[in-house]
């Protein structure tokens, strides 16, 4: 039951000479996981070398390497990189390879002689320059795993299984990987989905069909697993029963400190949180689902708009709007394909930082609310340029007032919860006024999920590449609109990008003027 990493086998190398796994946090954006693609692969080829230089041909490791190899050519394909990247399961089992596979099952036995020293010269070297991942960034990825199954209701045994929302991506995990994420969710205090994912373990590790050295052992590991879930869940009984079938044939196994351990303490009746308040409405529109409303007026419908500056007259704007009170519109194809991927080549120049949120002060934390990658672009080069007219003649402000567009990027589960765009208190010294509205480029498909959805007016939006949504954040009172708290949900299947431009009330008094009555008392009613 012991957790051995990368740094037990190569000391200094993989722990001292890198210090930027925890700051990249791969896992939390599908770009970054790109960078370990790269590294499990420059892996393959060293360890195929380590191995042909050594003679020892052993048919475990070499069968071992030739399987990942194999999986790294299909999915390291240019075509489909994303796609593997994208889905969770894929990003698990990177992360838990190179945090605990490759030297439990290979480093660890063959390390030895001259090539031993090639080799870790080689690692020493691809750690330094590419990063690599520590036990928070599989403990991040299993933490997504699981916020997927919450906000969309995914059974443990069909994510197992590899079927989610009824689609089969022949990506079933086996055992060893399933109790891991069970193992890992107990240590999160999460003891009813780390129980069924520590009994989908033993029913496949019962149920395989290849031999497993020391099955019995393994089995022993797990019954102790769930064993100590069942304590915490508040059944004491069942756990001593789970534990004298481990400690009957096996009177030496470490259960033995388990009950002694258990024996004396009370179970963690503390651990569940309630969900907040808003998290049915969010769950509910996560998945696609609305509540019924009544209607008045006629329905809204899409049109093209050539009026609103003379940009758009030869290409008029496809306007969805989805929303009237707030307003809240979609446009759809605002940017091409080859201006996102010009948008791209300007963020790759820059560093991809673990998204923060706002906290007491005006400081930032980096939270789980909030898992994704950004940097923020200019407006010198030429796409962004054009963005920037964009931007200014259908939202009508001036561009003096905004901020450069943050390009973001989802991983593992990645999300936002529900959240204003606005501050409304602590604003920054180098803001002048709060931010007036939100304008949100859909940079990328998304497979399944990364709707944004907003939690008070029962409004979601399926991510369109290509097309922009735009909404107000304050009245024209230059009170806040509470009314606009929004959240982008986790994505399944995919990877998500978006790209942000908020601009400021200071520099838009006349382009938005007060109208002569206050119209702030219609948000009043959502103020939570």
């Amino acid at each position: 039951m012991t957790h051995r990493s990368w740094c037990w086998v190569f000391g200094f190398i993989l722990c001292g000479s890198w210090s930027g796994s925890a700051k990249g946090e791969f896992y939390s954006s599908v770009d970054s996981m790109q960078d370990l693609a790269q590294v499990e692969r420059e892996l393959i080829n060293a360890t195929r070398s380590y191995l042909e230089a050594q003679q020892k041909q052993l048919s475990f490791y070499r069968r071992y390497v030739d399987q990942i190899k194999r999986e790294h050519e299909w999915a390291t394909n240019k075509s489909r990189l994303d796609d593997y990247l994208g889905h969770p399961l894929h990003a698990f089992r990177l992360i838990k390879r190179l945090v605990q596979d490759w030297d439990a099952l290979v480093f660890e036995p063959i390390l030895a002689s001259k090539p031993r020293e090639d080799f870790r010269q080689f690692t020493e070297i691809l750690a330094r320059d590419l990063g690599y991942p520590d036990h928070s960034e599989l403990q991040g990825a299993v933490k997504g795993l699981a916020r997927l199954q919450r906000v969309y209701n995914l059974t443990t045994r069909d994510l197992a299984d590899g079927f989610i929302n009824g689609y089969n991506y022949d990506s079933e995990l086996q055992w060893r990987e399933c109790y891991e994420i069970g193992v890992q969710l107990f240590d999160l205090r999460e003891y009813q989905r780390s129980l069924e994912w520590l009994q989908v373990a033993f029913i496949l590790l019962r149920n395989s069909e290849e031999e497993e050295k020391d099955e019995s052992h393994f089995l022993s590991d797990i019954r102790e697993y769930v064993a100590m879930a069942n304590f915490e869940l508040g059944s004491p009984k069942r756990a001593e029963r789970l534990l004298d079938q481990i400690l009957k044939p096996e009177p030496t196994h470490t259960a033995q400190q388990t009950r002694k351990y258990l024996e004396s303490r009370d179970p963690d009746i503390n651990f569940e949180e309630q969900n907040p308040s808003w998290f049915a409405n969010y769950t509910r529109l996560c998945q696609g689902r609305k509540l019924p409303e009544k209607r008045t007026g006629a329905p809204l419908s899409c049109y093209l708009d050539g009026k609103r500056h003379a940009y758009f007259t030869l290409a008029p704007l496809q306007v969805e709007p989805v929303h009237l009170d707030p307003e809240i519109n979609v446009y759809h194809g605002m940017l091409s394909s080859n201006q996102i991927m010009s948008v791209f080549e300007e963020a790759d120049k820059l560093e991809m930082v673990r998204s923060a949120v706002a906290g007491s002060g005006g400081t930032r934390a980096v939270r789980d609310l909030r898992v994704s990658q950004q940097t923020w672009l200019d407006y010198t080069s030429p796409v962004m340029k054009s963005i920037s007219r964009i931007i200014q003649f259908v939202s009508g402000f001036d561009m003096a007032g905004s901020e450069f567009m943050q390009v973001a990027n989802y991983g593992v589960g990645g999300q936002y919860e529900p959240h204003p765009d606005y501050f409304e208190v602590n604003l920054p010294k180098d803001f002048k006024g709060d931010r007036i509205s939100t304008s949100m480029f859909y940079l990328s498909e998304v497979e399944q999920g990364g709707f944004t959805v907003f939690t008070k007016l029962n409004v979601f939006l399926p991510p369109v590449k290509g097309a922009m949504v735009m909404w107000h954040n304050l009245h024209r009172s230059l009170d806040v609109d509470a009314r606009t708290l929004h959240a982008g949900c986790p994505v399944i299947v995919g990877s998500k990008r978006i790209g942000n431009i908020w601009m400021h009330s200071g520099y838009q008094e006349f382009r938005r003027p007060c109208n002569l009555t206050s119209d702030s008392h219609k948000s009043a009613g959502y103020r939570d």
